[in-house]
C-alpha cells in the first residue's frame, strides 16, 4: 500500500543529505554555539525556511512560554506553527535548531530540555495526527498516569505508564478500542530500550507498538559541524558497519516499526530480517502518509482490541 510514498520518502532523503543548494531556495543559516568558552561557533544551514521565518517562530515561541501555562504545551505550539509555515522543511532540523538550540541559547539546561521536550513532542503529534486519524475512526490520546496503568496492568505484565507515552484507539460503533501504544523520542538514545518490556508486552497481546522520532542528534564544535544526522546511519552511510539502533527495529523486531521524521534518516530496504521497518517521513507529506497508512492497516487486523 506504501511504495509510491516509500518512493518519495526515499527520494526526500536523498535530497536532505545532499549538502547542494537548489537556485531559488529558501535557506536560513543558524548559529550553532559550542558548550565550551572560546570555541567558534558553526554556521549550519536549514532548508525551506527563511531568516525572517525563524525570527518569527522563535518569537512567538518566546511570548507561547510566557503565556501558557504548561510550558510543554507551549514548545508543542511553537514548533507545530512553524512546521505548519515551512511544509518541506525538514521537521527535525526545526525542531533540533529552530526550537531547541534557540531555548538553549536562552539558558535553557540540556536537562530542563530533556524534561520538557518529551511532553511537548508527544503533544505536538497527538494534535497534528488527530486532524487526520479521526475521520477514519482512529485517534491517539495521551491517557492519565491511572487509566495508563489500569490498562497495562491487563497485559500481565508490570510496566510502568511512562513507558508508553500515546495510545492508539479505533473506533466501533461508539466505544474506543486501544490497539496500540506508540513511544516518543526526540532522539534515539539508549534509553529507548527502557521501553522494550512494554514494547514486547503490547506485541505478545497482538497490540501495536510503534516509535515516532524526530531521530535529532548534531555535533557542536568543537567536535562537529552541527549537522543534523540523528543516530540512525545518515552520518556513516557509506560505511559498513554494526548499527545497533537500526538493529532494535530491523534485526531483533523490538518494535513493529520506527517513523522517522528526519529526512536524513535512511528508510529501511522492503525486507528486513524481522520484518520491521523504519519510514523516513515528513510532517506534511501527501495524505494519507505512511504512518497514517499504517495505522489504518493494523487497526482493520484488530478489529477486537482491548477496551481502556
Amino acid at each position: 500500500m506504501d511504495r509510491p510514498l516509500l518512493s518519495l520518502a526515499t527520494q526526500r532523503w536523498k535530497l536532505a543529505l545532499h549538502d547542494a543548494t537548489a537556485d531559488g531556495q529558501r535557506v536560513a543559516t543558524l548559529e550553532c554555539r559550542s558548550v565550551k568558552r572560546g570555541v567558534a561557533s558553526k554556521w549550519v544551514d536549514v532548508k525551506e525556511i527563511t531568516d525572517e521565518q525563524v525570527q518569527e517562530a522563535r518569537a512567538r515561541l518566546d511570548q507561547l512560554i510566557q503565556t501558557m501555562p504548561q510550558v510543554s504545551d507551549a514548545v508543542a505550539m511553537g514548533f507545530r506553527w512553524v512546521a505548519n509555515e515551512c511544509p518541506d522543511a525538514n521537521p527535525s532540523d526545526l525542531w533540533h535548531h529552530v526550537i531547541y538550540r534557540h531555548l538553549l541559547a536562552e539558558g535553557w539546561s540540556d536537562a530542563t530540555w530533556k524534561r520538557v521536550s518529551g511532553y511537548a513532542l508527544e503533544r505536538a503529534l497527538v494534535a497534528l495526527y488527530n486532524d487526520r486519524l479521526l475521520a477514519r475512526d482512529l485517534r491517539m490520546r495521551i491517557l492519565p498516569k491511572a487509566a495508563a496503568t489500569a490498562f497495562l496492568l491487563t497485559l500481565g505484565t508490570p510496566v510502568g505508564a511512562s513507558k508508553v507515552d500515546v495510545f492508539v484507539e479505533g473506533r466501533i460503533d461508539e466505544e474506543w478500542m486501544i490497539f496500540g501504544g506508540v513511544h516518543v523520542k526526540s532522539s534515539i538514545a539508549e534509553r529507548i530500550q527502557d521501553d522494550v518490556p512494554a514494547s514486547l508486552a503490547l506485541m505478545s497481546h497482538g497490540l501495536l507498538s510503534i516509535v515516532l522520532t524526530m531521530d535529532a542528534k548534531s555535533y557542536p564544535p568543537p567536535h562537529g559541524e552541527c549537522v543534523n544526522y540523528g543516530e540512525l546511519g545518515a552520518r556513516s552511510i557509506d560505511t559498513d558497519k554494526a548499527r545497533i539502533k537500526r538493529d532494535y527495529i530491523e534485526k531483533t523486531g523490538q518494535f513493529d516499526a520506527l517513523f522517522s521524521f528526519n529526512l536524513r534518516t535512511p528508510p529501511s530496504a522492503s525486507n528486513t530480517p524481522s520484518g520491521k521497518r523504519i519510514h523516513t517521513m515528513g510532517l506534511h507529506d501527501p495524505q494519507p502518509d505512511q504512518l497514517v497508512q499504517f495505522l489504518v492497516a493494523r487497526w482493520a487486523a484488530h478489529p477486537k482490541a482491548r477496551a481502556p
